[in-house]
């Protein structure tokens, strides 16, 4: 995600129409036909001194749960849950902290994904 989004930062939630279906534009970063991906950053509230973390993170979405670019909320969660557990889990720099929530872009503007 190109935007700074610093921890403090007012989040709106995502609008998510009566359908299920997310309804918003989405920082998306690929369409495929068989996904989408969304951008997305990890803020994890750090056990020591050295402060909050972040991590970028890509949340896979199939395109049979999605309308157009705009996915289900159930999917767009179930993505969101798979990600976080991906950087919790290690890759070469593990985060050691507790993941304290979900953002990303909707029209430049963070919006929270209630993960947590």
């Amino acid at each position: 995600m190109s935007q700074n989004l610093s921890s403090s930062a007012p989040l709106q939630a995502l609008p998510v129409a009566a359908d299920d279906v997310v309804d918003a534009d989405l920082d998306v970063s690929l369409s495929t036909p068989s996904t989408v991906v969304v951008s997305a950053r990890l803020e994890v509230e750090a056990l020591d001194a050295s402060g909050p973390h972040s991590l970028d993170l890509a949340l896979v979405i199939p395109r049979s749960q999605c309308r157009g670019e705009r996915p289900r909320l159930g999917a767009l969660l179930d993505a969101a849950h798979a990600a976080v557990a991906r950087a919790m889990r290690a890759g070469t720099t593990p985060l050691v902290g507790l993941p304290r929530r979900v953002v990303t872009l909707v029209a430049g503007e963070p919006h929270l994904i209630p993960v947590f």
